[in-house]
């Protein structure tokens, strides 16, 4: 059973519990990482979380946001209802088979951003929780996500009733927590950070229409490549001249795409990029300049661009109050020697679509191994120290059982 303490909180012996289950948790986190699934694809991920979460005595809903999984430990006692998120999906990367032991079985898809870990620390934690349901107080809900890395599964799984009365959640959360490891960070040290933490995101796309015709002959052509190549350059000085140096902005073209051949000057140009943000003003003037720029710079080519938003993220924001709690909560778990300060990025992350709906705070675990280069997340070289998924189990099992009580 557990124990209380002095002041009447649950106090789980983490520690001993974790022990028990470690071997199994990694296991189940090289199982993942062995046969990653892309998004919406996540069938085999999704049907191991389901049985597990089934075994450890949740209840269970399946094909939430079409692959998704929500699992809820209903507590004995009169509390909040604290969300844990753990996403599921990964890349379409090729993994160096030399790099680990356990590497991707699966052709040309890859778990380079931890997803695999993300997904083997909520499970473990659901189950050290589950065997304490009689002590809980309130309901937390495990929600494990499909299609994070294409920024559609938290929308699917909202549009699937997640925090509605009678949904597969149950109804509305007071609370959202999730966590995400960080392979540039110190190994299994919890950063904490209120405030905005991770980037808005807008994924852009262009078409540069031109003129086709012969390489040999390119004043009768208009060459889109060569516009799409002179854009590039010059977006980059909206970044440099006309954002607030205080302020943040990244624009990136990932993909350009036009031609057949290597002496045809093709039709069109196709770019994909994407523009990450923190302050609503800045992305606002950026995407209004990105457009101007290139629409009046390609007139100039004799050419047309087309320029669209076709998908956007809202910034990933931590509520100051309970960034300041899971921080405390983050301390009792590793000590104050294992929590650091920090951890804003640029990349985004759709949590932050269930955070606009109910305040939360989202949780960094370093991963770095050490003595490695810089093992970057989307790189096929990505690889993390499993130390993480310890500190990540301490954390979130100490950070729900803090705020289940009515506060």
């Amino acid at each position: 059973m557990a124990e209380r303490e002095q002041d009447g909180e649950l106090n789980i012996n983490i520690d001993q519990e974790l022990k028990s289950r470690e071997d199994e948790m990694v296991r189940l986190r090289r199982d993942f990482h062995q046969h990653p699934e892309l998004s919406f694809k996540e069938d085999r991920t999704s049907r191991i979380v389901a049985d597990r979460l089934a075994k450890s005595g949740l209840q269970v809903r399946t094909g939430v946001g079409q692959t998704g999984v929500v699992g809820i430990l209903e507590g004995k006692k009169p509390g909040r209802t604290v969300m844990w998120r753990a996403d599921m999906d990964a890349l379409p990367l090729q993994e160096d088979p030399e790099l680990l032991n356990f590497h991707s079985e699966v052709e040309g898809v890859m778990h380079a951003c931890g997803h695999d870990a993300h997904t083997a620390i909520g499970l473990t934690v659901a189950d050290i929780l589950a065997r304490h349901k009689s002590d809980l107080p309130g309901r937390v809900m495990f929600v494990f996500q499909p299609a994070e890395e294409v920024g559609g599964g938290a929308k699917a799984m909202l549009a699937d009733g997640l925090f509605k009365e009678g949904g597969p959640g149950g109804g509305r959360p007071d609370v959202t927590l999730g966590l995400h490891i960080g392979s540039l960070y110190p190994a299994g040290k919890a950063l904490v950070k209120a405030g905005p933490l991770m980037a808005a995101v807008d994924t852009l796309a262009m078409t540069i229409r031109g003129k086709g015709g012969h390489a040999a002959t390119p004043h009768l052509t208009i060459d889109p490549v060569m516009v799409a190549c002179e854009l590039v350059v010059a977006l980059q000085t909206l970044v440099s001249r006309e954002v607030p140096p205080m302020s943040a902005a990244v624009l990136t073209w990932g993909a350009i795409h036009s031609g057949t051949k290597d002496n045809i000057i093709p039709v069109e140009a196709h770019l994909m990029g994407t523009l990450r943000t923190f302050e609503p003003e800045v992305r606002k003037h950026m995407l209004e300049r990105i457009e101007t720029m290139s629409t009046q710079l390609a007139k100039a080519f004799r050419a047309e661009a087309t320029f669209r938003v076709t998908e956007s993220l809202p910034p990933v924001i931590n509520d100051d109050r309970l960034a300041g709690l899971v921080r405390e909560s983050a301390t009792r778990a590793l000590g104050a020697d294992g929590v650091l300060d920090g951890g804003q990025r640029m990349g985004s992350e759709d949590m932050a679509v269930f955070m606009e709906e109910v305040p939360g705070c989202f949780i960094t675990i370093g991963a770095a191994r050490p003595g490695d280069p810089p093992r970057p997340h989307h790189s096929p070289l990505f690889a993390m120290d499993e130390a993480c998924l310890d500190s990540g189990v301490k954390v979130a099992t100490r950070a729900i059982l803090d705020l289940l009580p009515a506060r």
